[in-house]
């Protein structure tokens, strides 16, 4: 995954991959799942989504538009597979301290053994969106409290950046 802004010369092709894994991917595995689950009386699947499912980090749009697409298809494969007694979970993090999490940045990242035992926690308890970090925790009040606001920041991160680029011109 590279961190692509919809501007890009090359985001077409970089949208493209993306949404190869991150929604066809996503797709092509639960519909193969999900007979199987029905069959058995029902079970659950678990969609690795993203923070950036909720708003769009300018500076790897392509990803959120993805990480977007892939929250409406998990929103709508949990309604579909709800009357077979498939529960479909949503997961939400931040960056995770995997090779793609080191590629965005150097900062803080959470493990990914936090995020497979909120996984956990959240089948346990039945909970369908699984908040798993501190980052995924601010960003999911933000975005419900203040949507605009947040839409706002993202502006004015993205304005600076252009700002800074025309100084280095």
């Amino acid at each position: 995954m590279l961190a692509t802004q919809v501007v890009a010369e090359n985001s077409e092709d970089v949208l493209r991959r993306e949404m190869e894994v991150n929604v066809f991917g996503m797709l092509a595995m639960s519909k193969a799942f999900a007979p199987v689950l029905a069959r058995n009386g029902g079970g659950v699947l678990v969609n690795m989504l993203s923070v950036v499912s909720w708003y769009v980090y300018p500076f790897n749009s392509t990803y959120c538009a993805t990480k977007h697409a892939a929250l409406a298809i998990t929103d709508g494969l949990r309604i579909q597979l709800r009357a077979q007694g498939t529960i479909v979970i949503g997961v939400y993090a931040g960056l995770i301290d995997t090779e793609m999490g080191a590629t965005l940045s150097s900062g803080p990242k959470t493990s990914p053994r936090q995020v497979a035992e909120k996984t956990i926690q959240g089948i346990r308890s039945g909970i369908e969106h699984v908040v798993a970090d501190d980052s995924a925790t601010s960003l999911w009040q933000a975005t419900r409290q203040d949507l605009i606001k947040k839409h706002a920041d993202m502006q004015a991160r993205w304005d600076q950046h252009v700002a800074a680029t025309r100084v280095q011109v």
